[in-house]
């Protein structure tokens, strides 16, 4: 039992180790209007100085449930250093200019921030297809835990993220996430469990964390840029 203990307290320790904090802005881009909101974003942040570690990127919402009102969103994420570091670079009357500009062509729909709290395939990470499921969760250890159980199964070719929201706004209660990516657009629609391992994994997951969690949707999303 000891063995047991130590054994997953060494790989707890590796994956918090990996983890990234995180701040991310949906937007509402009017039709028609995304090439000037890109413009703009990137005309502003190419423009600092960006902290050592720190990335943004800007996504399109391809698929998503019904009710999302997003369409892009930016992605600020890298240690807590970094991020504290760049919240204070995006001030002053050159963000409110660059605000005011972004204005005309968007609207802010929410406003989150979080951790993640494992990764994998941390190499993977720019790839341009990804997918963002939110869940309500109620028991968060056990939760964390049938994820890693399912992941050593059933592990994923792209990048891979577990997390938690914690600030911001809500559309639905929302309160963990897990977010992976895909090479391509086809890697994302064939996604799923490929073998009787990773299919019995898969559905092992849902049933033990049914009880506690609520699955309240996928959104899939396209990289525009990126910034670093």
């Amino acid at each position: 039992m000891k063995k047991v203990l130590l054994l997953l307290l060494i790989v707890t320790q590796s994956l918090t180790a990996q983890n990234i904090f995180w701040e991310q802005v949906g937007l509402s881009v009017e039709p028609g209007k995304a090439s000037y909101v890109l413009e703009l974003i990137d005309s502003f942040y190419s423009e600092i100085d960006m902290p050592e570690g720190v990335g943004i990127s800007l996504d399109a919402a391809w698929y998503h449930h019904e009710g999302y009102q997003t369409t892009h969103i930016m992605t600020f994420s890298g240690s807590l250093e970094g991020i504290t570091a760049l919240k204070k670079l995006r001030s002053g009357d050159a963000y409110d200019r660059y605000n005011t500009e972004m204005e005309n062509f968007c609207s802010i729909t929410n406003i989150q921030s979080g951790s993640t709290l494992a990764r994998w395939n941390t190499d993977k990470g720019e790839d341009k297809i990804s997918q963002l499921w939110q869940f309500n969760v109620k028991d968060p250890v056990s939760f964390m835990n049938e994820f890693v159980k399912m992941q050593k199964d059933f592990p994923q070719e792209g990048y891979l993220s577990i997390g938690l929201i914690a600030q911001g706004s809500s559309t639905a209660g929302e309160s963990h996430y897990v977010y992976t990516t895909h090479k391509d657009y086809g890697a994302a629609l064939s996604w799923g469990p490929k073998t009787k391992k990773a299919q019995n994994a898969f559905m092992t997951f849902q049933k033990m964390t049914a009880a506690y969690s609520t699955y309240l949707g996928t959104t899939t999303f396209n990289r525009i840029k990126s910034w670093n």
